[in-house]
């Protein structure tokens, strides 16, 4: 067979495999032809040659569809065809792209502007349809005109808001270039009609706020401890250790308004069941001014004044309505666990995170703070009973803000703490402005029964680093009449040093005088429960935190963390310091790391004592084993020592590994030598086991040693969804926004970074973890999918408001498999590239060589199928040939031969 066109004029060779691609990308335009046909119908395609009977010059595919005009026709000779004639009157012109609407990816000079619903319409004389934009849309993507061209028609009536208009018409020297079979649209411009935006940046009319729904988070964990005793101690209150804990966070989506409602119970066997109600609100984004409004229970902003929780309202901004590279400071929660442990983070006595870990260093970026500042406490629970507790310096970074960006927060209500009798009410503002790109002005007021405070601040950028500094000035009624009034002094500091590649993430220090209190504070001196200062005056003096990340080299980094808490009155100082070095080789990794930490803690006569505790660790990971099908059972291999000054050593093995397409199985086992200061050697034996289902998570460790303890755990998160089309079980939503996907037919394909989530039979999916106002894939996995389904869109691109749930729709076609041989009343073939439209006009296929058209879920009795031939002038319909009783049926696809009977 000749493999090359030939020209009667010119010496121009195309290759077959461009004929493929071009027919491919042609065929890849039709939004309902599954992807197996096009590439069924595309395989077909290219047994045939074409020959070009008159042409001087070709175009490619990458050509500006705007000089298609100017390309001159191509004509194809059908006597190379085998098979009968063929109807390829549309393929003489470059690109032909059919009339319609188009989910595409914009791309501007180069640079992708994320997914648009593009129109492309034909204009008079022109064989192939062409993009036109609305004013609103050019604006969506990031182009600015001269509306002084467009606003008026040439009837001189005002132009209609969706007039849609041709690029050319509105920007001098554009170029347009539609890849059909990428579904992708360049754009060519100019630089001057470009509209620059922030990095990120995405227009707030995409921004979704998604439908209906009702949820039930919930996350829980049982820890145990059985100890062992002799005989007479059996049946001992102090013989075991039980301690449960349940989260629920229950959710209403309405309109653009979410309701949310937390519990944290926590039961132990020693001091009973404790129910706190952690916040209940209403929420709604304010796109007009970035920022979110909130009604009812929350924490207000602790970016110039010490956060506090409060029962009103809240308006705030909202910075992650803003383009990437301005965001919030969020902490990362370091520290070593010697056992399965179990570890509580609190913020203000109230429980916000709970997890169990297993032995070794452990970090947790997920414990979703309840505000903007205040100190975290985490406390480790080893499995035999000894506890360590960290305090974690939480506070907003350097305010700095670009020229012109503005951040806000007002809020007024009552103080909303257990820890008082009476809740005084107060009214707190504050506002931040970018008066350049290197300086910031902020200020703030506070008023409430009992005090007053005004604060006065401003950031500015130097070439040592981004600093801000402000004052608050305080007046205090307090218990017993008395009347305080003082200062505080606070001053950030960050940089990242690109020389050197430091980076010194956020060091704080704030000092205040003796007369000054917090509005928390003041109100705890008048109206705690005590009604009177404590006899630990529990106010801080002077506050430092630094935190510095060092480069190295490529594999090879060093950490440093400390903070210093000093206080009025007796309470002594508390000091922490963390080290640690990570260094990654060809075959293994290792970690070393030290912590000293001291704490006062209070004598029966009423002194404080100092305690320090200095502890190091060495730990080592070796992977072992291949990937894939070659994945050995355990993949990793882990040793650590830790000792402390107080004597204690403790030295684990572990090897963990995992199972599954995106690793949803995860297991390790180990044992550990303990030799304590205060005891005799323990050995032990550990284990766990996590595993993310499309319901939700499951884990469970347990441990055993010679002394008789045995460490229990189980624990279990996930949600429950109520939608319009019932109700989902998926993994864990948070507060984060969420997709339900809707694909039916498609039960048991997994979702892409889904955490487990697969399409149940139903054909819905639960996807967790969307970024708010941020482009977000969701794609379907479809290798698993039996032959009778095609998924038609495998993925979409959502831009989701904070908590919303976003409904994804999948286009699916179910059914059979089947090659059609289609024949005309002569018994001979359809010509190739013949359209087959369904009943409602939607192609379904492309005839082929042979008469050949890969068509799904077709039933001949009550699915006429019509095609259409010279450009839909001549059409025919297909029926069964009444000839053939029985179809010939291969393994995966259903051949049958067709007639296709003129009108």
């Amino acid at each position: 067979m000749i493999s090359r066109l030939i020209l009667k004029k010119g010496a121009l060779l195309v290759n077959r495999t461009d004929i493929a691609c071009y027919i491919e990308n042609n065929i890849g335009k039709l939004n309902y032809l599954p992807y197996k046909a096009s590439l069924s119908v595309a395989v077909i395609f290219i047994g045939s040659v074409l020959l070009v009977t008159k042409s001087i010059s070709a175009v490619p595919m990458s050509q500006d569809t705007n000089e298609s005009a100017a390309v001159i026709p191509v004509e194809f000779n059908a006597d190379f065809i085998h098979g009968g004639g063929v109807d390829v009157m549309r393929f003489m012109h470059e690109n032909p792209v059919a009339p319609g609407v188009y989910d595409v990816t914009v791309i501007i000079n180069g640079k992708n502007r994320g997914k648009h619903r593009i129109r492309f319409e034909l204009s008079e004389g022109e064989s192939t349809a062409e993009p036109c934009f609305t004013l609103e849309q050019l604006d969506s993507i990031g182009l600015k005109i001269e509306t002084s061209d467009t606003d008026l028609l040439v009837n001189g009536k005002a132009a209609p808001k969706d007039q849609c208009y041709n690029l050319r018409a509105l920007i001098k020297d554009s170029h347009v270039n539609y890849n059909s079979g990428d579904l992708e649209l360049s754009l060519t411009v100019p630089q001057f009609n470009l509209v620059h935006h922030p990095r990120g940046y995405i227009d707030s009319s995409l921004w979704d706020a998604g439908g209906t729904v009702g949820f039930l988070d919930y996350n829980s964990n049982v820890y145990s401890i059985f100890n062992g005793r002799s005989s007479s101690d059996v049946g001992s209150d102090n013989s075991n250790s039980y301690n449960s804990n349940i989260g629920l966070s229950a959710g209403i989506n309405l309109g653009e308004w979410r309701f949310r409602k937390r519990l944290n119970t926590t039961w132990s066997n020693s001091s009973g069941m404790h129910t706190q109600n952690l916040y209940g609100y209403a929420a709604t984004d304010i796109t007009a001014l970035k920022s979110q409004l909130t009604i009812g229970d929350t924490n207000t902003q602790g970016s110039l004044f010490d956060s506090y929780a409060l029962r009103g309202v809240l308006l705030a901004s909202d910075t992650r309505m803003l383009p990437e590279g301005i965001r919030n400071y969020s902490p990362i929660v370091r520290g070593i666990a010697e056992t399965n442990a179990r570890v509580t983070v609190t913020q203000r006595g109230q429980i916000i995170y709970e997890t169990v870990v297993t032995p070794g260093a452990f970090e947790l970026t997920d414990i979703g703070t309840m505000s903007y500042g205040g100190d975290l406490q985490m406390t480790i629970t080893e499995s035999d009973g000894r506890t360590r507790i960290q305090r974690i310096p939480f506070s907003a970074p350097p305010m700095l803000l670009y020229q012109g960006v503005s951040r806000f927060d007002f809020s007024a209500g009552q103080l909303n703490d257990s820890s008082i009798n009476h809740n005084p009410a107060i009214v707190q503002g504050a506002y931040h402005y970018g008066l350049g790109n290197t300086y910031t002005l902020y200020g703030g007021a506070q008023v409430a029964e009992n005090y007053r405070s005004v604060a006065i601040g401003n950031a500015f950028n130097t070439p040592l680093g981004g600093v801000s500094m402000d004052i608050t000035h305080a007046k205090s009624e307090l218990a017993g009449d008395r009347r305080s009034s003082g200062n505080s002094y606070k001053i950030d500091y960050s940089k990242y040093v690109g020389e050197t590649d430091t980076n010194l993430t956020l060091a704080a220090y704030r000092y205040s005088s003796g007369g000054y209190y917090s509005f928390r504070e003041a109100s705890l001196d008048r109206y705690g429960n005590s009604n009177g200062i404590d006899e630990i005056d529990f106010r801080t003096r002077n506050r430092l935190s630094l935190s510095v990340s060092q480069r190295v080299a490529d594999n090879m980094s060093v950490n440093l963390n400390s903070s210093l808490y000093s206080y009025w009155g007796n309470q002594d100082a508390s000091q922490q310091y963390s080290v640690g070095f990570n260094h990654s080789l060809r075959f293994f990794s290792y970690t070393v790391s030290a912590i000293r930490t001291s704490n006062s803690s209070n004598s029966s006569n009423g002194d404080n004592d100092r305690e320090y505790e200095n502890s190091y660790m060495l730990a080592v990971s070796i992977p072992i084993g291949g990937s894939g099908k070659n994945k050995p059972l355990f993949s990793s291999l882990s040793t650590m020592v830790s000792h402390s000054e107080a004597g204690d050593t403790q030295l684990q093995l572990t090897t963990s590994g995992s199972r599954g397409d995106q690793n949803e199985l995860t297991y390790g086992i180990g044992t550990s030598y303990g030799n304590r200061n205060d005891a005799s050697s323990e050995q032990s034996v550990i284990g766990n086991m996590g595993y993310q289902s499309s319901v939700g998570q499951l884990g469970m460790t347990a441990s055993a040693n010679n002394n008789a303890s045995r460490q229990l755990s189980v624990s279990a998160s996930g949600s429950l969804v109520a939608h319009q089309g019932g109700v989902i079980a998926g993994p864990r939503l948070g507060d984060a926004p969420f997709a339900i996907i809707n694909a039916q037919g498609a039960g048991g394909a997994k979702v892409f970074n889904g955490r487990g989530a697969k399409i149940d039979s139903n054909g819905y999916a639960l996807v967790p973890s969307l970024t708010p106002y941020r482009e977000n894939t969701i794609a379907i996995d479809y290798k698993d999918l039996p032959e009778t389904v095609d998924i038609l869109e495998n993925h979409k691109v959502v831009v989701p408001r904070m908590g919303a749930m976003i409904p994804v729709k999948m286009k699916t076609m179910t059914g059979n498999p089947m090659m059609l041989i289609v024949r005309d009343e002569n018994k001979e073939f359809l010509p190739i590239g013949t359209d087959l439209l369904d009943a409602d006009g939607v192609s379904q296929s492309i005839v082929g060589q042979g008469g050949m058209a890969f068509i799904r879920g077709w039933d001949p009795v009550s699915q006429p199928i019509t095609a259409t031939l010279n450009g839909g002038i001549d059409k025919c319909v297909i029926k069964p040939d009444a000839k053939i009783d029985t179809a010939t049926k291969t393994v995966q696809i259903i051949q049958l031969e067709v007639i296709c009977l003129r009108r």
